[in-house]
């Protein structure tokens, strides 16, 4: 039978995987995939550097002036 452990929301099991050696240990996998969300809110949360918002500015200005001299 199998041998599983709960941990939080992850299953932990001891067969082993299709190359022989034992399963990924999901436990490690977790712990990797909260590190990199916790840095990527970090990054997400940064405020755009104005240098990007003047450049998304004059590209909806472009946008814009486009659409009026297609429209004559």
């Amino acid at each position: 039978m199998e041998d599983r452990e709960r941990e939080g929301s992850t299953v932990q099991t001891s067969h082993a995987g299709p190359s022989g050696t034992p399963a990924a240990d999901l436990g490690v996998n977790t712990a990797i995939g909260r590190k990199l969300k916790a840095f990527y809110d970090d990054v997400a949360s940064e405020p755009v550097p104005d240098r990007f918002l003047s450049l998304l500015d004059a590209l909806d200005q472009a946008e814009q002036t486009s659409k009026k001299s297609g429209r004559e």
